[in-house]
């Protein structure tokens, strides 16, 4: 059967509630592992013990080195249920050995990517801050989906030196916060809001909401005064409890009318996309949204049907189309290309085909050919402006928030031919 060469397309079957569209996550750590996938010894040696493996696989999975070709979704294209966005192209067995990651790495990232960019088309032109790494189900994901808000356009308010590195995320100091436990360990909240400001002069966020709101209010437009008098201030303010928007109105009015017009008022409290659009549809004068828990679990859609299925099998010159007929599981057969039609600049409609069509501009891309690298990764900056252009070319509906919206994807006549060939031969 190895003799076979196989082509597997990687869909999503249905869209998640409430998405318009979806964000490609995960192109990055796909071609970086499968360049790297490799088998240990001390994981042969399980598989033989257990008698999973034969010692002849065994052997094979010693010298496992991937040689096929892989096609994809560039990270942060858009795209929509149907629609490959993966095409692996290699021996049966190697390409079969990637089922599991595949599904994983795509579906794990484009689950984070697909919530955040939410949060930040919902925050319009303030700030979108992620405490990534606060309540996450694991560290990986709490790395992901930091990494997921800043490709977003959003930023992580908790990237630490050592998180930045692993994925190569910019160090953005968005704010350093006296947190409650901070404000609990002084004597008195302006004892605590006042040494902490002097420590971190223009730099520090105070919460103000540990005891009491107004007195806490109050308590920072004290310390931003004294500070102010000696050339410095605090860079802003942090409400985390109660009615955030007439919180932040009462905060704006005392701040302003303290003349520290210049300091900001971030809000929290369990934020998602809908809240976050609900509060600047009423104008609260909010210049950060700090999101937490339902944002990172992705609570309204948590998860994401993904599919990897084979298409095509070739053995020397004989090509044999291969489709999952399945009612509701249906699968198309044949090596596929995604493309793309546009109307002055929008995206009109996609239309799945075949690879020899031409039907538009053509979204998978090349990134693997017999095994070896032939498209440069994009840097994280890269990957954000390029998320960026792909939400300017969406059409206005799909950037609601609030409502569901369709978009045309079809599937060419040739490709509807070979299944149509493919129905006869099995029926």
């Amino acid at each position: 059967m190895n003799k076979n060469v196989a082509t597997f397309d990687l869909v999503v079957r249905s869209m998640p509630r409430n998405r318009n569209f979806l964000l490609m996550g995960g192109t990055e750590e796909i071609v970086k592992e499968i360049l790297n996938w490799r088998y240990t010894k001390s994981e042969i040696k399980y598989l033989l013990r257990n008698k999973i493996i034969t010692p002849n696989f065994a052997k094979y999975l010693q010298g496992f080195r991937f040689t096929g070709d892989l096609y994809a979704l560039p990270e942060g294209t858009v795209f929509f249920r149907g629609e490959p966005v993966v095409r692996i192209t290699a021996p049966l067995m190697e390409a079969n050995l990637l089922t599991m990651f595949l599904n994983n790495a795509f579906t794990s990232n484009t689950i984070f990517l697909s919530k955040a960019v939410r949060g930040v088309i919902a925050a319009k032109d303030k700030k979108f801050l992620a405490q990534a790494s606060l309540r996450a189900q694991s560290h990986e994901s709490a790395f992901k989906f930091g990494r997921a808000v800043y490709i977003s356009g959003g930023y992580g308010a908790n990237t630490i030196p050592s998180f930045c590195r692993k994925y190569n995320l910019p160090f953005v100091l968005a704010s350093l916060k006296a947190y409650h436990a901070v404000i609990k360990s002084f004597p008195t909240e302006i004892e605590a809001m006042r040494k902490i400001a002097e420590l971190f002069p223009d730099m520090m966020d105070l919460m103000v909401d540990t005891y009491d709101f107004e007195k806490g209010i109050r308590n920072a437009i004290i310390v931003a005064t004294e500070l102010k008098k000696k050339g410095n201030s605090i860079k802003g303010i942090t409400i985390d409890s109660g009615n955030l928007y007439k919180r932040s109105v009462k905060a704006r009015k005392l701040l302003d009318r303290a003349g520290l017009n210049d300091v900001e008022i971030t809000v929290a409290s369990n934020l998602d996309e809908w809240k976050i659009a609900d509060l600047l549809d009423k104008n609260a004068p909010i210049d950060k949204f700090m999101v937490i828990t339902e944002m990172i679990s992705s609570c309204d859609a948590p998860s994401l049907e993904a599919v990897y299925k084979l298409a095509e099998l070739q053995n020397g010159n004989i090509i044999i189309p291969r489709a999952k007929l399945t009612p509701g599981k249906i699968s198309y057969p044949g090596k596929k290309q995604l493309f793309r039609v546009y109307n002055n600049g929008r995206m009109q409609m996609d239309i799945v085909g075949l690879e020899v069509e031409s039907l538009g501009t053509p979204l998978l891309k090349r990134m693997i050919e017999k095994g070896n690298l032939v498209s440069d990764l994009p840097t994280l900056d890269e990957i954000r402006n390029y998320a960026q252009e792909q939400l300017a070319e969406l059409p206005t509906r799909l950037l609601s928030i609030k409502k569901c919206y369709s978009y045309r994807v079809e599937k060419s006549s040739k490709l509807k031919l070979l299944m149509r060939s493919c129905r006869a031969k099995h029926k």
